[in-house]
């Protein structure tokens, strides 16, 4: 499943840690016992993707207890899951009225905005968040809305600073984009850093189709279509891979309920 991680870029990868990130501080304050049994339930769907039911169970809890900011927290999540942004955002707003999990909630109501085309309220979001708390994940997500709302400058300064700090394949990636962005509107001089950027995450890892597919740009650029057809050949043995192992798995999983079902 690596390569399926890098072909798209990773839109879920900090709500998808979010989930495991509340403690249950709500619990701790002496919250009806009822309503932490919602919760509870309602954590467990939201770990196995079962959405409309974690939302049911985090509105019990709230009905409950109209102040039990961990069941607004992860039911943003829920929504956000859902695609039903709006609501995410609403209960992100009425988590940070409580004055719980604020850094938690700022990010995640950032994805929200950004997931609506709001980029602005998605960087002062995502920028909330960060006076709360340092986080890798929130910086990316920042540089990432920072670059598709066109401010490249803003954006080639937290890929600077998350490279500084914890350099990644991501990293590397996304400020080898900001520069190919920068070359393509005329900065020359920068092709060779996107290059030599985009190399480097390809290095750290070897199955980053979005990489080829960005470093293959790069050498159009400079004219050599030799080896930007080499890099999108192995986009799509990537593809391939990919595609591959999610039949096998599927296959395999599916010959496991027939076996189950025979006994």
């Amino acid at each position: 499943m690596r390569p399926l991680i890098y072909i798209m870029t990773p839109v879920l990868i900090l709500t998808i840690l979010l989930a495991s990130r509340f403690v249950t501080w709500d619990a701790i304050k002496g919250m009806d016992r009822q309503a932490q049994l919602h919760v509870q339930e309602g954590t467990a769907s939201l770990r196995s993707w079962k959405l409309p039911q974690a939302i049911k169970a985090f509105t019990r809890a709230i009905e409950i207890e109209p102040r039990y900011a961990e069941a607004y927290v992860k039911r943003g999540l829920a929504y956000y899951r859902s695609a039903q942004y709006d609501a995410a955002i609403a209960d992100y707003t009425q988590t940070l009225k409580l004055k719980r999990y604020q850094a938690d909630a700022y990010a995640s109501r950032g994805n929200a905005y950004q997931s609506l085309g709001d980029m602005q309220r998605a960087i002062e979001d995502y920028s909330a968040s960060l006076k709360r708390r340092r986080s890798s994940h929130v910086i990316q997500k920042r540089a990432e809305t920072y670059f598709k709302k066109g401010d490249v400058q803003k954006a080639l300064a937290d890929y600077d600073d998350l490279i500084r700090r914890k350099p990644t394949a991501m990293a590397y990636y996304g400020r080898g984009n900001v520069y190919l962005q920068l070359a393509i509107r005329g900065s020359e001089n920068r092709l060779k850093l996107a290059l030599a950027d985009l190399d480097q995450a390809i290095a750290l890892e070897p199955s980053f189709a979005s990489a080829y597919i960005s470093r293959a740009q790069v050498h159009r650029q400079f004219g050599d279509h030799t080896l930007a057809s080499r890099d999108t050949r192995q986009v799509n043995r990537l593809l391939i891979e990919a595609l591959d192992k999610q039949m096998i798995q599927a296959l395999t999983t599916q010959m496991l309920i027939n076996y189950i079902n025979a006994l």
